[in-house]
């Protein structure tokens, strides 16, 4: 730390809100939680998932004089516990940094996680998950393959406590201030009704985070399939659970695949009333083709195939205090690309869904792409908003590129834009001529026959329907055409969001045989992306932004007048949020992959936290190649001490009251430093790592 300090004077910002909610406290709800400007209590930001603050400190006119304050370097999984060093465990993070009261707070893809001053970037505290591997294999059904992948986890408020899931059926909380456990949620997978078969260690629950439902007191928890297009084994079944936060017992369940254990003929039209297929109701589909939907995952007379499953809700649990309901979405329906003995629409797979916590069921839902054998799932987050003169929406793209924004009180889409047409059009593509065929829901032949992608073909060289192998398709379904969580600006009502383009050559496809693939496919090294901001009352666009580089995983953060985020090139780049103007970039000497955000430290400073490094999860060329997995650095940016210094307030949205302190702040690191000083961290990181590895040895 530089010895050279100064005083200098803040303003602390007070909220003047508790006086209201004695005499209001119905609109105590009536927003998103966690949106004060300070803190980055959730995944997404707050309740409603905006990757939104409305802080005001760092800014479009001083982004300038940003600087990097502070490094910590992560620890490598080799430090890991031993009991977990064979679940399959990663380096580095895949979730964004938490930030609350002046801490910030990270969890591993080996489920250490990490307390530190957000001021000085000291670690406060660590705690390690440990779990007896074969002592829960011995009592719950799950299996262990493939590797930990997390998508977040959150602050619980009232219980002043970090909340992350285990790797068995499990989730825990942690102390915020010391790190301590102070509560364990234990074997959620154990007598599912109607689930015969064993849950992915890293797949119940270990990606998504914990939804929290304070008015309610519930935690929400998902189980998850994992089955995608290796048949390792059979899948179990799919559930949404609301859970107690005080007694800590689950008060309800909501299924997204069907029974295991019986004939469930009438699986897809027990909800049809409350559904849609795309824009169409599914009571519609029903009328013209009750029988395509029918057996949904099975062969009539037969119980559900033991394949057939319905994977994670990868992004934040979209939470309404004011109404109970759960806004959420699921993964890719299982297995693909080969249907043949799990046809139908495959509901509740690929599909965006609301759920009243209050009453434990299933309000609507929408399933953007039934019949899917492309793993067109709706992976990451929606988000709700309150549009003036139309009230609250839900907006939500899935991988195949469509863009849905639906009442959130129904589900009916208000509008939907297949962002395909915007990317030709705008040049970023030069043909539609590949895009994947779109089952009809109202056709049998399309749900029940046309069973895989070169379908009625038997090899490659083959006459398919609508694909001959090898044939290419667009969009590529690692990670669809949105790439990543979307973000919101609530001033003007504006949606922000990736396009990425990338597609894939469908080489050829295979008969069921257990422990197989059932295609294989060569991704393009060719890939790019836009950044697109939308009136989200009309769908327009209102400006663009080309990368040519890559892909992005890196979700936008809007913010101070400004939209941001890290780039694959190793860069922060920042734009103006009206115009779409580049204002500024950093270089950070490596690339980041993983969401930044922005609270404040002790001190009433607003700083940007991001994670720097290529970690266990994004790779290829779709990436830009960014290299071997490394254990990754938490990168904490701040305005410079002069730029700091002349900031004399911040903005909120209620009345509020001034008060004039003093705080002393030092000097950060001078931006031609950065690369240096992240590649020393990361090369004190591995021999640390080498070393502990040798000692073990």
């Amino acid at each position: 730390m530089n010895n050279n300090k100064k005083s200098i004077k803040y303003v602390l910002t007070a909220l003047v809100i508790l006086s209201f909610s004695t005499f209001l406290p119905t609109i105590a709800y009536a927003a998103p939680t966690g949106d004060n400007g300070k803190d980055w209590v959730n995944t997404n930001g707050n309740s409603w998932a905006w990757n939104y603050s409305p802080q005001t400190q760092i800014n479009k006119n001083n982004v300038q004089n940003l600087e990097v304050k502070w490094l910590f370097p992560l620890a490598s999984k080799a430090l890991a516990p031993a009991g977990i060093q064979t679940a399959g465990i990663g380096e580095g993070t895949t979730t964004p940094p938490i930030v609350r009261n002046g801490m910030v707070y990270v969890i591993t893809s080996f489920m250490k996680a990490y307390g530190i001053d957000a001021k000085t970037g000291k670690q406060i505290w660590t705690n390690d998950y440990n779990i007896d591997i074969k002592a829960a294999q011995e009592r719950l059904p799950v299996m262990f393959i493939g590797s930990v992948h997390k998508h977040g986890f959150q602050y619980w408020e009232s219980g002043d406590a970090i909340i992350n899931h285990g790797l068995v059926c499990d989730f825990y909380g942690l102390d915020a201030k010391t790190g301590k456990e102070n509560f364990h949620v234990n074997d959620l997978c154990k007598d599912v009704p109607g689930s015969l078969y064993k849950y992915l260690s890293r797949r119940p629950g270990a990606e998504p985070s914990i939804g929290i439902y304070e008015k309610g007191r519930q935690f929400i928890y998902v189980l998850a399939g994992y089955m995608h297009s290796t048949l390792s084994a059979p899948d179990a079944r799919h559930v949404t659970m609301g859970i107690d936060m005080g007694s800590k017992q689950i008060l309800w369940r909501v299924f997204s695949s069907p029974p295991q254990d019986e004939l469930s003929k009438d699986w897809a039209l027990k909800e049809c009333d409350i559904g849609f297929f795309r824009d169409i109701p599914c009571s519609q589909v029903a009328s013209v083709n009750r029988a395509g939907l029918e057996w949904d995952f099975a062969l009539p007379n037969e119980k559900p195939s033991q394949w057939g499953g319905v994977t994670a809700n990868w992004g934040q649990a979209v939470i309404d205090e004011d109404t109970g309901i759960l806004y959420t979405q699921t993964g890719n329906q299982g297995p693909y690309s080969n249907m043949s003995l799990v046809p139908g629409p495959r509901l509740y797979g690929s599909t965006i869904m609301a759920i009243d916590m209050n009453k434990g069921q299933r309000t609507w839902w929408l399933q953007p792409f039934p019949h899917d054998p492309y793993d067109y799932d709706c992976n990451w987050s929606g988000l709700l908003a309150n549009l003036d003169g139309v009230g609250k929406v839900y907006a939500k793209g899935c991988k195949e590129g469509i863009l849905y924004v639906m009442n959130a009180a129904t589900g009916k889409p208000l509008y939907k834009v297949d962002v395909r047409n915007d990317q030709l059009a705008r040049g970023q593509i030069s043909t539609l001529s590949i895009n994947a065929f779109s089952p009809d829901p109202t056709s049998y032949h399309d749900l029940r026959e046309w069973n895989w992608i070169s379908y009625p073909a038997t090899k490659p060289g083959e006459k398919g329907e609508h694909c001959t192998l090898p044939c290419a398709v667009y969009p590529y379904f690692m990670n669809g055409i949105f790439q990543t969580d979307m973000s919101y600006d609530p001033e003007t009502q504006t949606l922000i969001h990736y396009e990425g383009a990338l597609q894939v050559d469908i080489i050829s496809e295979h008969p069921y045989i257990p422990g197989k693939d059932l295609f294989v496919v060569k991704g393009s090294p060719v890939a790019n992306v836009t950044i697109v901001a939308r009136d989200l009352a009309t769908g327009k666009a209102k400006w663009t932004w080309f990368y040519p580089f890559s892909n992005q995983r890196s979700a936008l953060v809007v913010s101070g007048g400004m939209v941001f985020s890290g780039f694959t090139d190793g860069q922060m780049h920042f734009f103006d949020k009206n115009t779409g103007t580049e204002l500024s970039k950093m270089p950070l000497g490596a690339p980041i992959l993983i969401q930044p955000t922005i609270g404040q430290d002790s001190g009433g400073d607003s700083k940007i936290f991001a994670i720097v490094g290529q970690t266990s999860i994004a790779a290829g060329p779709q990436y830009g190649d960014p290299g071997s997995q490394i254990s990754g650095t938490l990168v904490a940016i701040g305005l410079s001490n002069k730029a700091a210094s002349a900031v004399t307030s911040t903005s909120t949205t209620t009345t509020t009251t001034t008060v004039v302190s003093s705080v002393t702040e030092s000097t950060g690191l001078p931006a031609e430093l950065t690369y240096a000083a992240i590649g020393i961290a990361i090369i004190a990181v591995i021999g640390a790592a080498v070393m502990m590895t040798r000692k073990r040895a």
